[in-house]
C-alpha cells in the first residue's frame, strides 16, 4: 500500500505542488466571481441611478416652475403681534 501511494505521488507530482495549485485556482475563481458581481452591479445600478437622477431633476424643475408661476398670484397675508417685555 505504501509503495502504491509513493508511486502515485511520483506520477502526479508532489503534494506541495497540487496544494498550491488548488489554492491558486480557488483564488483566481474568487477574484473572477468578485469582478463579475462588481461588473453586473455596475451595469444594473449605474443606469438606474442615472434614470432616478434625471427623473428627480425633471420633477424639481417642474415644481419650481409651478411655484414660480403661483408666486405672482398668491400673496402671503399674516398678522403679527409685537410683545414688548420690560
Amino acid at each position: 500500500m505504501r509503495t502504491t501511494l509513493d508511486d502515485l505521488r511520483q506520477i502526479m507530482g508532489s503534494q506541495r505542488f497540487w496544494g498550491s495549485t488548488i489554492r491558486l485556482a480557488v483564488l483566481i475563481s474568487a477574484g473572477v466571481a468578485i469582478l463579475l458581481i462588481a461588473f453586473t452591479a455596475l451595469l444594473v445600478l449605474l443606469p438606474l441611478a442615472l434614470i432616478v437622477g434625471l427623473g428627480l431633476k425633471l420633477y424639481i424643475r417642474r415644481r419650481l416652475r409651478r411655484a414660480r408661476s403661483q408666486s405672482s398670484i398668491q400673496v402671503i397675508d399674516g398678522e403679527y403681534t409685537i410683545i414688548d417685555r420690560q
